[in-house]
């Protein structure tokens, strides 16, 4: 297989820096003329993703952001976009919204998309197929800002908005014990993606701190939706497993266990607590899931646009930063989440 062109090729055979033709590949005012016409050949010939650079990468300013969601069909990511969007009018700037379906090639694909289209910079949740960063180490070369949210990837210089989602876990999973709950089962996500590895991490995290074992028949790893959820709970009923909680790694984890509870035997929703992360927007309505782990969704999304703006700006640098956003165990029929407080008090008004 042919190696694929790098920033060190064309820099290699010009005798530049990978800064240098970095900027010229973006028309950098640093760089003269007869080195951007030279650095643009050589990447043409050898390779180099020659289709976006004669598209996209340019100095003019679109004033547009470019956003890739894995889904939108729960309002866990409505709240986020509503904030992003809220935080980029204020600035003057627009988005473009994609959905990778949570497929890592469409993400790709968005996201080389984008880039055509001159968005000043990316707001990504990564797809849980997501496995292959090439996309994501061209960006870095590229030096295109990038602000990953929600599901990050770790280690690749970009920063991150996300909620600490092991001790977020963790303090959930205790609460189920400190309510007599000892065999708690867990419908995990994928363990290469952020969330689902620790998130099942602040899982065992708190049966080992309460001395209880971490049998690995109480624990099934899928994705993220409905249907992981749906065939999870009923992985755990063919092996025979008797939860007394159950702890759902998303909300739409959760409410396919549900369906699958009530589908084989509706005794279980009465004699299973379940701990759900992210919540429903009709919790004020199902008493199912009893417990959420709410994440603010909404700030989520305004302190990621912030951070993006900030760095598209100069302001501050891409440097593996995260960004914590605070969460709150939340139990249905008496607590509400923070989108829904706000929003009853402006009816009210």
């Amino acid at each position: 297989m042919k190696k694929k062109a790098t920033l060190s090729d064309i820099a290699k055979v010009l005798n530049l820096t990978k800064v240098s033709v970095s900027k010229a590949l973006r028309n950098h005012p640093d760089i003269s003329e007869g080195t951007k016409v030279k650095v643009k050949e050589v990447a043409a010939k050898i390779g180099y993703r020659p289709n976006l650079i004669a598209r996209s990468l340019t100095s003019s300013k679109s004033k547009t952001l470019g956003v890739v969601v894995p889904k939108i069909a729960h309002n866990f990511f409505a709240y986020i976009l509503a904030g992003i969007q809220k935080t980029a009018n204020e600035q003057g700037y627009g988005i473009v919204l994609t959905v990778s379906d949570e497929n890592q090639n469409l993400e790709r694909k968005h996201i080389e998309a984008l880039i055509s289209m001159q968005v000043e910079g990316l707001l990504v949740s990564v797809s849980m197929e997501t496995q292959n960063t090439e996309v994501y180490e061209w960006l870095r070369e590229m030096q295109i800002p990038l602000v990953f949210f929600d599901r990050h990837i770790p280690d690749l210089g970009f920063n991150s908005v996300i909620i600490d989602d092991m001790n977020a876990a963790r303090v959930g999973v205790e609460k189920l014990i400190e309510l007599g709950c000892r065999e708690i089962a867990h419908i995990s996500g994928y363990n290469h993606i952020s969330i689902g590895h620790n998130r099942r991490k602040g899982y065992e995290m708190a049966l080992e701190k309460h001395n209880l074992e971490v049998k690995p028949e109480n624990i099934v790893e899928g994705g993220f939706g409905e249907e992981a959820g749906y065939e999870g709970f009923k992985e755990l009923v063919r092996r025979g497993v008797k939860p007394d909680a159950l702890f759902s790694v998303t909300f739409p984890i959760g409410l396919g266990a549900y369906i699958a509870m009530r589908e084989i035997d509706p005794a279980y929703i009465e004699n299973i607590r379940m701990l759900a992360f992210g919540d429903s927007s009709m919790r004020d309505i199902v008493p199912y899931p009893q417990y959420y782990i709410h994440q603010p969704a909404t700030e989520i999304g305004e302190k990621a646009a912030q951070l993006l703006l900030s760095e598209i700006e100069g302001e501050i640098k891409p440097e593996n930063r995260l960004e914590y956003i605070d969460t709150r165990f939340l139990v249905t029929g008496t607590d509400f989440p923070l989108e829904w407080n706000t929003r009853k008090k402006k009816e009210s008004v």
